[in-house]
């Protein structure tokens, strides 16, 4: 496992805080998401009328121990002041969609996960941001080591096709039936270097 240190912004203060990066997700990870995120996210799901997580119901625990064995999959997790902060799950094993780079390979953001604490819609101000946007920038460097050229694609809750398209200017394609009917998104090596450039 290879720790890298990352920034993230403190709302409250304004401040860069120093993180860690993993490209894995290890037991201490998962015990850290046990004892806190899955007991918010059990109490949000309980106690919102109007809104619920579209993520809530995902058990890391359980989602790393099915793809763990797998070849071609990769587990990212960051840490800042002892808390876990975000989870990613991806793969290279996909090939791309949007016509200028169809049939190439890219990497596949399978899951991606915030902290609730860092949520906008669930905390009026969330603790850090930049998490989603450091876990994407570590799919781009993937892809980029492995010789896709920072091409990345991935399905994408409601709540969060805003967040892709715009903060990270992924191209929307449409929804996709064969996958829950969710929105495909895709990265292309010009708006990764971009995202990139302007992160």
């Amino acid at each position: 496992m290879t720790e890298s240190k990352v920034y993230l912004l403190e709302s409250k203060s304004g401040d860069l805080v120093e993180a860690s990066l993993f490209d894995d997700i290890q037991d201490e990870h998962l015990e850290l998401w046990s004892s806190t995120w899955a007991p918010l996210m059990r109490s949000f799901r309980e106690s919102l009328d109007t809104f619920t997580p579209e993520d809530s119901h995902w058990n890391w625990k359980d989602k790393v121990s099915e793809w763990r064995n797998f070849l071609g999959y990769q587990f990212y997790s960051i840490v800042c002041s002892g808390e876990l902060q975000g989870l990613m799950l991806t793969t290279d094993l996909y090939s791309a969609r949007i016509q200028e780079q169809f049939g190439k390979p890219i990497v596949y953001v399978h899951l991606l996960s915030t902290a609730p604490w860092n949520r906008p819609e669930l905390e009026p101000v969330p603790r850090y941001k930049g998490v989603g946007r450091i876990l994407i920038l570590c799919a781009t460097q993937a892809s980029i080591e492995i010789g896709y050229k920072g091409r990345v694609g991935l399905h994408s809750l409601p709540k969060a096709e805003v967040f892709y398209e715009k903060k990270c200017g992924f191209t929307r394609l449409g929804k996709d039936s064969s996958y829950y009917n969710l929105t495909y998104f895709e990265l292309t090596q010009t708006q990764a270097e971009s995202f990139r450039r302007n992160y």
